[in-house]
């Protein structure tokens, strides 16, 4: 089953916008849990940082799972945004949200249920290959999870 699923942060544009530097866009993902507050609450905290501006969000997009099978489906969604960050600090705090909302940096194995995913796929036009730290990500263009969201949501602000 596949379902796009609308919320009151997704998709979703913040207003403010401060003159900043880089750019980036991140695919999350969540299938344990309540995964649609989950997203909302890291909408909610990106939209309140000051590092952060101009966030926007595609539709969830509700979808089976890859790799490992015999799990929930995922809930998927992009989030786009301008950052004072640099890459590696992006990255630095990717890992904390993920572990602020429960998430273990050692997963029981490939491709497990979580409480939250989160990939950097863009970051400026930056192409990086470093163990862990791939930009942009390299599988971003054979995921469905990916281009979905990726897609409804620029299409999304294209015509707003």
């Amino acid at each position: 089953m596949r379902t796009l699923v609308y919320s009151p942060f997704f998709p979703k544009k913040c207003g403010r916008a401060w003159d900043l530097k880089n750019t980036a866009t991140l695919g999350i993902g969540s299938n344990v849990g309540d995964s649609k507050k989950i997203f909302e609450r890291l909408w909610l905290w990106f939209a309140k940082h000051r590092a952060f501006s101009l966030l926007t969000s595609s539709p969830l997009y509700l979808n089976p799972p890859f790799g490992y099978h015999n799990q929930a489906h995922f809930y998927n969604a992009t989030l786009s945004f301008k950052t004072a960050l640099s890459a590696l600090e992006l990255f630095s705090l990717i890992f904390y949200l993920e572990r602020r909302w429960g998430r273990t940096r050692k997963r029981a194995f490939k491709n497990a249920p979580r409480t939250l995913d989160i990939d950097v796929i863009f970051f400026n036009r930056l192409v990086s290959r470093q163990a862990h730290r791939m930009l942009p990500h390299p599988e971003w263009s054979r995921r469905e999870s990916v281009l979905v969201p990726l897609i409804l949501g620029h299409l999304a602000w294209r015509e707003a």
